[in-house]
This record gives C-alpha cells, sequence and structure tokens, in this order.
C-alpha cells in the first residue's frame, strides 16, 4: 500500500532564496548509494558507491530563474511529502511570461495542503510581501513564514519586523549554512494532514529525460501528455531554465517526466545561469532510463542535435527520437514520411536503432504514442537473453563470417553471455581479443538486434582473454 502524498508549496517574491530552500529540502531525504556494476574493456567487473545529486533546482541571483512549477519526494520522521517550487510571485506583471508564471503559482497553491511563505532577512519586509501575504491568508491552508538568509545573528535579531505579516511565530533559516532545515521540517511534518492509503503506488517510474535544442516544442508536448498547462510555453528560447520532474501514469504504468532547458551549443552560451542549466538538462540524462530527443522537423537536424544524440548513445541511455511540428509540413504525400526517414539516417547514423515518432505537439497528433513507444523501448532496455541462444547465435556468426585477420592474427570468439542490462552488455571469451576490428563487432551488434531485437537501446560487448 501506498499513501497519497500531500503537497507541500514554496512561495514567495523573486530572490527571496525558493530554490535554494527547495534544495536544502530535497536533500533531507535518504540518499541510497547503489552499487554500480561495470565491465572494463579487458572484461574485468569493478564496482563503485555512487552518490547522486540531489540538486534539483537551479539557483542564480537573477530573478523569475524559477518558472515551472518543479517537485520533490520527501521523506522525513516516516512522513512523506512532496515539495514544489514555484516562479516568484509578481501580483502585478507586465510581462506574457511572467504572468504565465503566476498561474503556475496558483495551480501549486491550489494542489497545496500546506504553504512556506518565504521571505528575505536581508532586505526586510517588502510592499509585495505585504500583498503576497494578504493573497496567502485567502487560501485558507497553513501558512508557514520562512525567515530565510538569516546568515548571521544581525539579521535574526532585525527579523522581528516580519511579525507585521500577521503570521504566528516565523521559522528562522539560512539555505547557505544549512540553519534551521530540520527544525522547518519537524514542523511541516508535525502539521501535515493524514492521507488515506491508496492502492496503487508509484514506486518503480519509467524516468524519461525529454532534451533537445531551445524551440522545439519539448513543453508544449508534455502539456499535451498531461492534458493541462502544466509548463510554461513562450515562443523565446530560454523559457525553460529548471528541469522539471513531473509524475504521470499512463495505461496503469507509472512514469517521471523531465522537462529540461534547451540545450545550446557550448559556444553559444553567454552566461552562468544558461550554462547551469544546460548541465541541469545533462545530468538528467544521466539520471534518466530513456532520453527522449525532441527534433523540429521544420528544420534539418543541427550539430547540437548530433552533439546530444552522441552523448545519449555515450551514457548507454535507451532513446526515442520524436519529430515535432509535423503539422507545419505543407503538400505532404506518400514520400514524405520515407524522405524524413531517410535523411535523419544519414543525419544522425549514432540513432540509426531508435524508433521516430511524428508528432504534433499544436494538435496533439500522436504525442501519447511517445509513451506508448517509451514503454516498449524501456522493456527492450531490460531485456536478459539466455547464454544458450546468445551462444547458438555466435556459431551461426562466426561461421558464416569469421572476424577477419588484424596483423596476421585473427581473433577466436568461444563464448558470449549477457553481463547487464539497462544498457545490455554482452562479455566475449575468447583469444587475441584485442584484434577485433570495429567493423566486426559492429556485425557482432546488428545481427544481435536482429535476432533479439533490443528496439531503442544501445548495445555493449565487452570482452576477455580465455
Amino acid at each position: 500500500m501506498e499513501t497519497e502524498r500531500p503537497i507541500v508549496a514554496i512561495v514567495g517574491r523573486p530572490n527571496v532564496g525558493k530554490s535554494s530552500l527547495f534544495n536544502r529540502i530535497a536533500a533531507s531525504a535518504p540518499v541510497s548509494l547503489p552499487n554500480i556494476s561495470a565491465v572494463t574493456e579487458n572484461g574485468a567487473r569493478s564496482t563503485r558507491k555512487q552518490r547522486p545529486s540531489r540538486k534539483r533546482a537551479v539557483v542564480h541571483d537573477t530573478p523569475g530563474v524559477t518558472r515551472d512549477r518543479n517537485y520533490a519526494n520527501v521523506e522525513w520522521a516516516d512522513r512523506a511529502f512532496t515539495i514544489v517550487d514555484t516562479g516568484g510571485l509578481d501580483l502585478d506583471p507586465d510581462d506574457r511570461l511572467i504572468d504565465n508564471v503566476q498561474e503556475q503559482v496558483d495551480a501549486a497553491l491550489n494542489e497545496a495542503s500546506l504553504i512556506l511563505f518565504v521571505v528575505d532577512a536581508r532586505t526586510g519586509i517588502m510592499p509585495h510581501d505585504m500583498t503576497i501575504a494578504d493573497k496567502l491568508r485567502t487560501t485558507d491552508k497553513p501558512i508557514f513564514l520562512v525567515i530565510n538568509k538569516v546568515d548571521t545573528e544581525r539579521f535574526r535579531n532585525e527579523a522581528a519586523e516580519f511579525y507585521a505579516l500577521g503570521f504566528p511565530e516565523p521559522m528562522w533559516t539560512s539555505c547557505v549554512q544549512n540553519d534551521g532545515i530540520r527544525e522547518l521540517l519537524e514542523q511541516i511534518v508535525d502539521n501535515l494532514p493524514e492521507i488515506e492509503e491508496t492502492a496503487d503506488g508509484t514506486s518503480g517510474e519509467i524516468k524519461i529525460a525529454i532534451v533537445g535544442r531551445p524551440n522545439v516544442g519539448k513543453s508544449s508536448l508534455i502539456n499535451n501528455l498531461l492534458g493541462e498547462e502544466r509548463m510554461i510555453v513562450d515562443d523565446r528560447p530560454g523559457t525553460t531554465r529548471d528541469a522539471v520532474n513531473i509524475q504521470l501514469v499512463h495505461d496503469n504504468i507509472p512514469f517521471e517526466i523531465v522537462d529540461t532547458a534547451g540545450m545550446r551549443r557550448k559556444s553559444a552560451i553567454k552566461d552562468e545561469l544558461e550554462s547551469a542549466t544546460v548541465q541541469l538538462a545533462i545530468h538528467s540524462i544521466r539520471q534518466s532510463d530513456i532520453a527522449v530527443l525532441v527534433l523540429d522537423v521544420t528544420e534539418d537536424a543541427a550539430q547540437q542535435d548530433k552533439t546530444i544524440a552522441n552523448f545519449i548513445e555515450r551514457q548507454g541511455k535507451a532513446s526515442v527520437l520524436v519529430l515535432n511540428k509535423w503539422d507545419l509540413i505543407e503538400d505532404k504525400d506518400n514520400t514524405t514520411h520515407p524522405a524524413f526517414m531517410e535523411r535523419l539516417d544519414i543525419q544522425l547514423p549514432q540513432l540509426d536503432y531508435v524508433p521516430r515518432v511524428f508528432t504534433s505537439a499544436a494538435t496533439g497528433q500522436r504525442v501519447t504514442q511517445i509513451l506508448a513507444t517509451a514503454l516498449e523501448v524501456h522493456r527492450e532496455y531490460c531485456t536478459h537473453i539466455p547464454t544458450p541462444a546468445l551462444n547458438e547465435l555466435l556459431i551461426e556468426l562466426r561461421s558464416a563470417h569469421p572476424p577477419p585477420r588484424v596483423k596476421g592474427v585473427r581473433p577466436a570468439l568461444k563464448y558470449i553471455t549477457q553481463v547487464e542490462t539497462k544498457p545490455p552488455t554482452f562479455l566475449i571469451f575468447g583469444r587475441n581479443i584485442n584484434r577485433v576490428s570495429q567493423s566486426y563487432e559492429a556485425y557482432l551488434v546488428n545481427n544481435i538486434r536482429d535476432e533479439f531485437g533490443f528496439y531503442g537501446t544501445p548495445i555493449r560487448i565487452f570482452y576477455r582473454r580465455s
């Protein structure tokens, strides 16, 4: 049995430290240290501990960095809840994009069971703080006033003025020094509502990172999948900045989808903020089960698309290629689709084994097919082939085409077994294995695909002397 997690929303005006507080609270969940096994090039297995990064939101001095709702699950004192970071509240916006941010904050307030109202000890009470306080009181929900950036005793002594906001006993925190976070968490769990247990849990979620260059339609696709304007969409590049985690269930299968910032080429990144958002997108690929690379079909695949595709393949991630804005291609006929497929094979040969889904985020055309395809790919990603079947294939392959001689020496491949999944990884035993050519390894990989599938997933082969 699982419990539906109550939601705790972090709100406040821009630049008071909401995302820093979000990261501190998200980091409070117990950190597991799984054993990561790897097979080295000579076939030896190594095991190491890997500590996952707990930083979930981009933090920067520029106001308005957080725009979409960003969620993280937290467990503290045997209680589970979901923390949500929101954009800075500006109740009188003069920008369409900022107006969209306010809609996201309102959505977070509506779904929240408890609200953390964050203010800045360094600036004192600002007019916006008073206005936000009045707005929050209309929600009729438990509200904790969190005075953040109390980094010295002087700020603590001067924080008494915040009682004027009309909330009981404020909490003092310093995200820089990690002060007051434990006490705040204890107050949160003591005031969470009791939630009845439900039969369906969301453990074992398939993690999907939605990646691509700016303005290819990543956020619009997610909104279409969710059936709501969850992600802010704007035609200006850089609208999405955080890597935003979203849970959903499709055909009774739980997914966690991460909408990432557009990834421009390194030479085009001019500021520290964009660099941080791209690094978070890279981290999201590393932590995912499946990377969904979104391309704009109205443009040829750019060098940056190829760079992202190379990174996905090097990380050993299963992937799906989404060709978005298909509705904008005019005068389609029976040759249009095959021509696109052929051109993609030429432009992105490193992902020639990856399924393609032609979509339109604007019309919803085939958008749900992304999740159906991702589920199929995930099954292949987790597939383990019995050793006898592998060796039967190896015998056939080496009989039909023995490994070519390299410097007068022919490799002898004797035995194959699968040692890992996610990605499928195979270990071949034999003699003179250092003489196996890249072209022969490609021959092995292609025939393993032909025989066993591995639709949408890279294949790794390592060797060991015997």
